[in-house]
């Protein structure tokens, strides 16, 4: 069956400049997605810059070999500055107009526009370049959890393999992969992997998009507003994660339970704004003295509870002193003076598979006890108050999921 070459080219155009407007309409309901008007312009730029080949004599048009080719070239770029944007990197402005200004200034040198094997060769390995970049990029944060990048990952691959074996038969093979005579069924190949190419990795990366967005969604729902700790519900999810991976094993654990001395009064005296500065001032504390594999949450009120992995006693009371420490001379000005405030600390530590809940009870009385000797203090919880809490919650099931 022969094939229309124009038809195809056309074809093309029209679904690029199509695609593209969907990621138009997509950015402009989501301003702040700046990435995808980095996506959107290079997608219609693409099937404009194919219209060049619609032109008679294209072959020796100066203005299709020169401005055609700088077009493609420039918004692969944009689609690498696209994932540098999305990744939160700054963007190394200038590069891809310097890209298309350099082919534009190579189809100047006398010999190079008319050479076909060459300029196939050379726009294809700057194709492969800017497509190994886009993997760069999308490699480094290969750790955030998108489960669409590395799909989009393997597609600018992909593309980039494409390009360089194109490169490599640009002697033999027939146009547009190479340079002897045109065949149907190669530009019919050729065009589709590329549009096939675009195509895949538009819908990917608006994959990462709308993954990174519910990612976000449930950070928001589990942090704390006012401090940016986690909250009571991610406790919750953290302690049924835990249950799970630590049934069976013995490892050492210590969990913290934490609450500013005299709150109340602060509020009362000083003002709700003064005691939600407090509190931001203790969590910034905590952050700055703990470890980063601990998990740090707000449970309510002027209650926090902190759950310290791999941490033998010793050390956990150690990590509590100079919390405590720390937060006894931290003070805010307010217009009534400083205000400031201390923190007693509970300590529940175990090297058993317990649960989170039976821990922070343990804890949790443990706080008492140091809020009954005098307040700012660290008190370690008795071994008996865990195996009597662990037993509490074998005999009433309620009390294992409050």
């Amino acid at each position: 069956m022969q094939l229309d070459s124009y038809t195809l080219l056309v074809a093309s155009c029209g679904l690029l400049v199509m695609f593209g407007g969907a990621f138009v309409f997509l950015w402009l309901r989501d301003r702040t997605s700046v990435w995808l008007m980095w996506w959107c312009v290079p997608i219609i730029f693409t099937g404009a810059a194919l219209m060049f080949y619609t032109r008679d004599g294209w072959q020796d048009d100066f203005v299709s070999i020169a401005f055609g080719n700088a077009a493609r070239l420039s918004s692969l770029g944009c689609l690498w500055y696209g994932i540098r944007r999305f990744q939160g990197r700054k963007l190394p402005w200038g590069l891809v107009t310097l890209i298309g200004s350099a082919w534009i200034g190579l189809c100047l040198i006398p010999g190079f526009a008319e050479n076909l094997a060459l300029r196939i060769m050379v726009v294809s390995l700057g194709n492969a370049v800017l497509c190994a970049l886009a993997v760069h990029e999308l490699w480094r944060d290969r750790d955030d959890g998108l489960r669409s990048r590395l799909p989009t990952l393997l597609v600018f691959a992909s593309c980039g393999l494409l390009m360089t074996a194109r490169a490599a038969l640009a002697q033999v093979a027939p146009f547009p992969v190479g340079a002897a005579p045109l065949d149907p069924v190669w530009l019919a190949v050729f065009a589709w992997l590329a549009l096939g190419h675009i195509m895949f990795a538009s819908i990917f990366f608006l994959a990462m998009t709308m993954e990174r967005r519910e990612a976000q969604q449930r950070s928001f729902a589990m942090s704390d507003p006012l401090t940016g700790l986690l909250n009571r519900r991610a406790f919750g999810d953290f302690a049924q994660r835990m249950a799970r991976r630590r049934a069976g094993l013995r490892e050492s654990m210590s969990l913290l339970v934490l609450d500013l001395d005299h709150f109340k009064e602060v509020n009362d005296r000083f003002g709700h704004d003064a005691g939600d500065k407090i509190l931001k001032v203790f969590a910034e504390v905590a952050e700055d003295t703990m470890r980063p594999s601990d998990q740090l949450f707000r449970m309510g009120g002027e209650e926090f509870c902190f759950v310290l992995p791999n941490t033998t006693i010793a050390d956990a009371i150690a990590v509590a002193e100079r919390v405590r420490q720390a937060f006894e001379f931290a003070h805010i000005e307010t217009i009534n003076g400083p205000a400031g405030t201390t923190v007693s600390i509970g300590i529940a530590a175990t090297q058993f598979a317990v649960d989170l809940d039976v821990l922070v009870a343990a804890a949790d009385a443990a706080v008492y006890e140091a809020k009954a000797r005098g307040r700012n203090r660290v008190v370690l919880a008795e071994p008996s108050s865990l195996i009597r809490e662990e037993a509490a919650a074998l005999v009433d099931p309620a009390r294992r999921r409050a």
